[in-house]
C-alpha cells in the first residue's frame, strides 16, 4: 500500500502532521522505534519513555535527554506554554500566526487557577517582584477541569491526561484512519529516481517497507542519521539542546515539591540575553542522580530533598558540537552558553534569598539539555517549507529550528506541523 506520508517518530511534530493530513483524507502511516507505555506519574515512566533510561551523557559528560516512545518528549514537559518566537522564523519567510492561534484553542492553552498554581509557587512569584524581577502567571496546557491540586505529575507522564502531548492528537489521527507501527526503526530512505518514496525498516528484527507519496522525519536526532545514508551529509553538523541548570533553596515553610511546574517565572530576559527563569525541580530520583554524579559530597543533600524549592535557569544556548554515527554525540557549553547560565543561576538565588532562603541552603545541580533541536536547520537543511533537497523528504519536530528557542517548545512545533501539512495537503492534490 503506498501511502500519502509515512511519518517516522511520535512526537509532537510528527502526530500533528498525521493528525492535520488524516483531517484532510490523506492515507497516513506512523512508525514509531519505541513502543508505548502507558504507566504515567512515576520514577519509571521517565526511564520507559527516555532512551537508555535517561542515561546519555555527550563526550563532554553531559546529559541530554532522547525519547524513545509514542508521544516523545512531549509526554514528559511541564505543560508550559510558550508562543512561537517569530523573531526566529521571520527571517525564512514563516509566518506562524494563524497556525499558533489555532493550536492554542486545542491545546486548551491557558493560565491555571490559583488553587493549581499553588500557594508555594505564588510565594516566589511575590519574592521574585519584590526582587525587582517581573514575574508573571505563565500559560500552560494544561485542562484545569482535569487537573489536581497538588499533583505536580506533568513531567513524570501526566496520570490525570490533563495535559496536552503528543498522544492526543496521534490518536485523534489513528481514529481518522491513520496507522500506528510501534516497535518499527526506520534504518533507510528509499529514493527513486532522485525522489523518496518510502522507508525501509526493521521491525521486531524482521524487514519492512512502506512507501510513501512523501516521507516526514519526526525523530529528533535519528533524523540525522537518515538524512546522512540518504545523501545530506551537513545533517547534524552542530545543534542545540537550551541548556537548563536547577537551582534549589530552602525556604522556611515553603517547598514547590508538590507544586505544579513552570505555571509562573518570567521571560523578561529572553530577547536581551536569551534567558528564561521558571520554578521547576527534578523528582527525587532525578535529583539523587543530580547529586551522585556531581560527587559523593553533595550526596548528604538527598535528605534535605523534599524541603527544596527549585527554580529552572533555561538558555538560548549557540549551535555546537555534532551529532554522530549511532547515539553518540558531542555537544560543549561554549563560553557564552555558560555567561548565559550563570547570569540566570544568579537571578534565581537572589529570588530565593529574597523568599527566605539562605545562601548556605542553596544548590545549584550541574547543567543538563533538554531539547535536542537545530540539527537539521531551516535555512541550511531544509527550506521554508521544511522540504530537503531530495524532492518528497521533509523533516518537522525541533531538529529544523534555525536557531536554539531557549523556551518550551510544544506549541511551536504543533504551529510547524499544522503549516506543513497544509502545505503538503495542497502538494498532493488536496
Amino acid at each position: 500500500m503506498e501511502y500519502d506520508a509515512v511519518i517516522v517518530g511520535t512526537g509532537i511534530g510528527g502526530t500533528t502532521v498525521a493528525r492535520e493530513m488524516t483531517r484532510r483524507g490523506k492515507r497516513v502511516m506512523m512508525l514509531e522505534e519505541g513502543g508505548r507505555t502507558e504507566m504515567m506519574g512515576n520514577t519509571l515512566t521517565i526511564a520507559m519513555i527516555l532512551r537508555n533510561f535517561g542515561l546519555n551523557r555527550s563526550r563532554e559528560k553531559l546529559f541530554i535527554t532522547f525519547a524513545k516512545n509514542y508521544g516523545g518528549l512531549s509526554t514528559l514537559t511541564a505543560g508550559c506554554a510558550a508562543v512561537p518566537p517569530q523573531a526566529i522564523f521571520a527571517p525564512h519567510g514563516i509566518d506562524l500566526t494563524a497556525e499558533t492561534e489555532e493550536a492554542r484553542n486545542e491545546m486548551k492553552v491557558q493560565t491555571l487557577p490559583d488553587e493549581l498554581i499553588g500557594p508555594d509557587n505564588l510565594r516566589l512569584l511575590e519574592a521574585a517582584n519584590d526582587a525587582g524581577f517581573h514575574w508573571r502567571r505563565m500559560e500552560n496546557f494544561i485542562d484545569a477541569d482535569k487537573c489536581v491540586v497538588g499533583c505536580s505529575s506533568c513531567m513524570l507522564g501526566c496520570p490525570t491526561g490533563a495535559k496536552f502531548t503528543a498522544r492526543v492528537y496521534g490518536d485523534e489521527a489513528m481514529a481518522g484512519g491513520a496507522g500506528l507501527c510501534l516497535h518499527t526503526k526506520a534504518i533507510k530512505i528509499l529514493v527513486e529516481g532522485g525522489r523518496a518514496i518510502g522507508v525501509e525498516a526493521k521491525r521486531f528484527g524482521r524487514a519492512a517497507r512502506y512507501y510513501g507519496k512523501t516521507v516526514v522525519l519526526s525523530a529528533g536526532a535519528a533524523n540525522v542519521e537518515l538524512l546522512r545514508q540518504a545523501g545530506i551529509a551537513e545533517a547534524g553538523k552542530g545543534f542545540a539542546c537550551d541548556w537548563l541548570q536547577f537551582v534549589g533553596g530552602i525556604i522556611p515553610r515553603v517547598s514547590t515539591v508538590r507544586a505544579n511546574p513552570m505555571t509562573v517565572g518570567t521571560l523578561e530576559h529572553y530577547e536581551t540575553d536569551g534567558i528564561a527563569i521558571l520554578p521547576v525541580f527534578p523528582n527525587w530520583s532525578q535529583f539523587l542522580l543530580f547529586l551522585a554524579f556531581m560527587g559523593p559530597l553533595n550526596l548528604p543533600n538527598f535528605a534535605k530533598f523534599r524541603r527544596y524549592s527549585g527554580i529552572m535557569v533555561k538558555i538560548r544556548d549557540d549551535i555546537s558540537g555534532e551529532i554522530c554515527q549511532g547515539h553518540a554525540f558531542s555537544k560543549p557549553i561554549t563560553a557564552a552558553d555558560r555567561k548565559r547560565l550563570d547570569k540566570g543561576v544568579g537571578i534565581i538565588k537572589k529570588v530565593l534569598e529574597k523568599a527566605g532562603a539562605k545562601s548556605s541552603d542553596i544548590i545549584a545541580l550541574d547543567p543538563l539539555g533538554a531539547h535536542p533541536s537545530a540539527s537539521c536547520r531551516i535555512g541550511e537543511i531544509l527550506d521554508s517549507n521544511l522540504a530537503t533537497r531530495i524532492p518528497g523528504l521533509y523533516c518537522c519536530d525541533a531538529s529544523v529550528f534555525p536557531q536554539a528557542l531557549g523556551l518550551p517548545t510544544v506549541w511551536t512545533i504543533v504551529a510547524l506541523g499544522k503549516r506543513l501539512a497544509g502545505y503538503l495537503n495542497n502538494h498532493l492534490g488536496g
